[in-house]
This record gives C-alpha cells, sequence and structure tokens, in this order.
C-alpha cells in the first residue's frame, strides 16, 4: 500500500434511516494511486460504505478523512469541490443531453474557459465519446454510458474517484471494457475505490480489497492475497462469481 493515505475511514457506524445502522465499526483505507475494491455478499454495506464517503449517507459514529483532513457528514458537492469523484450504479447520465452536454454538466463548478479543455482531456482518454459527442447518451449502450458517467466525473480532475458496482447489468463483453477504463483511469494517477459485484475481476485488478459481511469488515489483502485464500474462496468467491 501507499504509505501516503488519501482517503481513510475509522470506525464507521451508519444507515438510511434513524437507529438502523447498516454499517458496524467499519473501515477503510485508499494509498495514493492506489485501486481499492469493495467486494461481499449482497446486503452487505458496500454500497452503503461507499455513499457514507461520499455524504450520501448519514456517519453516526466514526471519522472520514480525505489528505488528513476530517470530511465526515460534508455534503456531496462540497465533497466534489475537495476532490472527489462518485459515479452511482443506477441513472448516472442525463439520458435526453448529448454526450458533450453530459460533461459540460459534470464541470458545473468550473470556470467557463476550463471547460473546452477538460472536455479534451476526457475524449482523449475516451475517443469514443469524442466520436460521438453529439449523440444523446440515452442511444449509448450501457458500456458506453459507464465510460460517460466517469468522465463526467473526472470533469473535475479528482484525486479520487468512487465507483458504485460499474459493471452492473451489463454483458461480459461489456464489463470487460469498463474494467479496462477503470484501469486506464487509475493509470492517469487518480486513485479509486470500486465496488463491484463481479469479485474475480475486481480483485484482478485491484491492488488491494476489501470483503465486507454484515456492514463490518470481514478479509482485506491484496487482490492476489484474497484470490487465493481458501476462506474467501469458500465463502465469498463461489457463490459471487456465478452472479
Amino acid at each position: 500500500m501507499s504509505t501516503k493515505m488519501v482517503l481513510t475511514a475509522e470506525k464507521l457506524i451508519a444507515g438510511y434511516l434513524p437507529g438502523v445502522d447498516i454499517l458496524h465499526d467499519c473501515n477503510f483505507v485508499l494509498g495514493d494511486g492506489e485501486l481499492v475494491g469493495i467486494i461481499g455478499p449482497n446486503g452487505a454495506g458496500k454500497s452503503t460504505l461507499l455513499k457514507a464517503m461520499f455524504g450520501l449517507v448519514p456517519i453516526r459514529e466514526g471519522t472520514v478523512t480525505l489528505h488528513g483532513d476530517e470530511i465526515t457528514n460534508l455534503a456531496a458537492h462540497q465533497l466534489v469541490r475537495k476532490g472527489v469523484g462518485f459515479v452511482p450504479q443506477t441513472e448516472n447520465v442525463f439520458p435526453s443531453l448529448t454526450i458533450v452536454e453530459n460533461l459540460q454538466m459534470g464541470a458545473y463548478q468550473l470556470a467557463k474557459g476550463d471547460v473546452a479543455a477538460r472536455i479534451d482531456g476526457i475524449t482523449e482518454l475516451f475517443p469514443r465519446l469524442g466520436e460521438r459527442a453529439k449523440q444523446r447518451a440515452g442511444l449509448l449502450s450501457g458500456g458506453e454510458r459507464q465510460m460517460l458517467a466517469m468522465g463526467r466525473a473526472l470533469m473535475m480532475q479528482p484525486a479520487v474517484l468512487l465507483l458504485d458496482e460499474p459493471s452492473a447489468g451489463l454483458s461480459p463483453a461489456y464489463q470487460g471494457e469498463v474494467f479496462e477504463n477503470v484501469r486506464a483511469i487509475n493509470d492517469t494517477g487518480v486513485s479509486i475505490v470500486m465496488v463491484e459485484q463481479n469479485a474475480h475481476r475486481c480483485l484482478q485488478i485491484s491492488d488491494r480489497a476489501y470483503v465486507l459481511d454484515q456492514g463490518a469488515n470481514a478479509y482485506e489483502g491484496t487482490g492476489d492475497e484474497l484470490l487465493n485464500d481458501p476462506k474467501v474462496i469458500e465463502l465469498y468467491l463461489g457463490t459471487l462469481a456465478r452472479r
């Protein structure tokens, strides 16, 4: 793990409704430049952890820090200004808007003169978005929509990108493309946290990963360590691999 910690969560207790906790004493660390996966069975609290760190689920106890500064329960728009991007699992593009208009929506906090340059950077990373710049997002394939959603989140040049199940509902071919895009983004220096149900593929591309179960840390290690851990294979990978 990188010695420089970018995003941390310590002893989080959080949930959507008062008195109903989804996360129980949950811990998480993201190092500079890392790609860290979060896997586990349905209902384990994976997406809740991601949303809690992004200010979308109330944290009742515990702390979240970004570059050493506490950001616990800050609003999502404040976190975007601080360099955190978030791509939700569903409804992550504006279908009636074009690709360019979607990207512009991701730059609403930027000065107008900076937007075109940022769009150029995104279409350089994802050439297909540039080729179809005037096409409405609602006409894109599932894989292309995820590409656009990630591109829009990158418009603010975040240091950290949070991805909530980017391969959900996609065909195997499109899943492979999404994972390649995630790795490409990480290679540009963006630190990434990825919640993912495709556990095997997630572990294959992750530097490190956490297994959550019933809202708490069950296992953690490098992607290779967890892929080859007999207990993780027995309890989680056999089931998750078939989803």
